[in-house]
């Protein structure tokens, strides 16, 4: 059972108690100041090719625009480019928005992109996030066919090319070509609604860019780093912070008693329980794999862990997601079958499942993982939690070698078919190899066409539904804390839009 005991209450009644008093030193925001609480900021300062989900990301995405966005249904929408056309297999031409200045004054046209594109085919960009994704999708190069038209070639096609272009984030060319990379962190220059003033390690101020497209409605923005949710639940109740991302369900009341509210995003993320399946073990076995979906109460987790705001995931993929299969419905909680299945493949007494698990991780991740051990231990099978550091996480994702039956996982992504790139036998050291799934994989990604793209992928999620790689859990959901300052704010998907933040008088 899910217990809280009293030794915790007290601990985190003594952090918020620290944290007030931080918190109190800095005073409360400034009338016409937003001033948001994140638990980390971007780790390349303000370098645009990196940090691209939100919370860290909001920094970067309130300076700098991207080419396209996503919209809260996962659709591919207009951002810097009005409109795109797929002319060839390899060639994308994209149509820009016209009238749109950095904060420098520079204006923003197709030379614009080709510098971005450039920059990260080449030198120390190149070695960046976006850089080895442009890399990725085998992108090489970009021309200026008229002021504000601007073709990207690839050597392989890929249909949804322009959903990847919402990361490709357009820095000021003659302001990033002066300073360079690393100068030019410490001084970020977009089209966004606001560009920087100060961008420090824990704290960054920014202030209205009044002629950006998408003019803001408050005149100054700071980004603190808050790492403890105590800290962010705290400063909202103070009034130190106006909004906090990354709370938790139960940061709900003290937020509303404080005069505030507590908003509900569905992010565009999947956490499952992967399973180690390339070396012998119980889990080679398809029955055995889903016997422990079947054993784990993921709907009273969701009640109890998330508010029951959202419910148990059916494949690994979200309802935002481009392929998502709607037609699939969640493993059924059912121990009896879960034994039954067990007992069939060998193993009436169960196993032994040692997992890892990197402490401090998403809000009460550790509480999810000692939960399903206590479900699992309902069949017999005794999960062990190892916890390990980040570091070893990442190497044994790239070199093998796992010391485990399973680890704590989440992908984040709005195509379903870029996380089988570490999640299937393409992988140079793959954790999971299913064979079968392979020409599926294929023939979708071969698509010609966004409709079968879409269809194909669905047939992917529907195999890997029953060949299960993982015990299945939930889509990510965040809980944003707004103080009594905020009258309008709206974030959905990966998007926060930092120009429509309206706080009252």
């Amino acid at each position: 059972m899910v217990k809280r005991t009293r030794n915790v209450r007290t601990l985190l009644h003594t952090v918020c108690i620290a944290a007030w008093g931080i918190l109190a030193t800095q005073g409360p925001a400034n009338a016409d100041t937003i001033r948001i609480g994140l638990q980390n900021l971007p780790t390349g300062l303000g370098t645009p090719f990196g940090s691209f989900n939100i919370p860290t990301g909001a920094p970067l995405s309130a300076v700098f625009d991207a080419l396209t966005g996503i919209d809260e249904k996962g659709d591919t929408v207009p951002a810097l480019a009005e409109r795109w056309e797929h002319e060839s297999p390899t060639t994308w031409v994209f149509y820009l928005r016209q009238g749109v200045t950095f904060s420098n004054g520079e204006p923003f046209d197709a030379r614009a992109v080709v510098f971005v594109i450039e920059t990260l085919l080449s030198g120390p960009a190149a070695s960046t996030s976006l850089g080895t994704t442009l890399k990725r999708m085998t992108v090489t190069g970009a021309t200026a066919r008229a002021s504000h038209v601007v073709s990207i070639s690839t050597e392989k096609q890929d249909v949804l090319f322009a959903q990847y272009m919402r990361a490709l984030r357009i820095p000021a060319p003659g302001a990033m070509a002066e300073l360079g990379l690393d100068a030019f962190a410490l001084a970020p220059v977009g089209t966004g609604p606001f560009a920087a003033t100060d961008w420090g390690e824990s704290k960054i101020n920014m202030t209205a860019f009044t002629d950006s497209w998408r003019a803001p409605q408050e005149s100054d923005l700071e980004f603190i780093q808050l790492s403890d949710g105590a800290s962010r639940r705290q400063g909202v109740i103070s009034g130190s912070i106006d909004i906090a991302f990354a709370l938790a369900p139960d940061d709900t009341g003290p937020v509303e008693a404080a005069g505030g509210r507590m908003w509900v995003r569905n992010e565009p993320g999947v956490n499952f329980l992967a399973f180690v399946t390339v070396k012998e073990s119980p889990l080679q076995d398809v029955r055995v794999r889903r016997a422990l979906n079947h054993a784990v109460n993921k709907k009273r987790m969701t009640d109890i862990f998330m508010d029951g705001a959202i419910g148990p995931s059916s494949q690994i993929a979200h309802n935002m997601s481009y392929g998502y299969n709607d037609d699939l419905e969640p493993y059924t909680y059912d121990v009896d079958l879960a034994r039954k299945l067990l007992t069939e493949a060998g193993y009436p007494d169960g196993f032994d499942f040692p997992i890892l698990l990197v402490p401090g991780g998403p809000a009460n991740s550790q509480d999810w993982y000692q939960q399903i051990a206590s479900d699992l231990s309902q069949v017999g099978v005794r999960m062990e939690i190892r916890p390990s550091r980040l570091p070893n996480y990442m190497d044994y994702m790239y070199n093998g070698g796992w010391p485990s039956l399973g680890f704590a996982m989440s992908t984040y992504t709005f195509d379903p078919l870029a996380a089988y790139r570490t999640r299937s036998c393409s992988w140079q050291h793959p954790y999971h190899c299913d064979p079968t799934i392979m020409p599926l994989i294929e023939k979708a990604l071969a698509a010609t066409t966004p409709e079968d793209r879409k269809r194909l992928t669905r047939d992917v999620l529907r195999h890997e539904h029953f060949e299960p790689p993982g015990i299945f859990l939930w889509q990510n959901v965040s809980f944003e804390g707004l103080g009594p300052r905020v009258k309008t704010y709206w974030s959905g998907a990966n998007t926060v839009r930092t120009e429509d933040i309206v706080l009252n008088d």
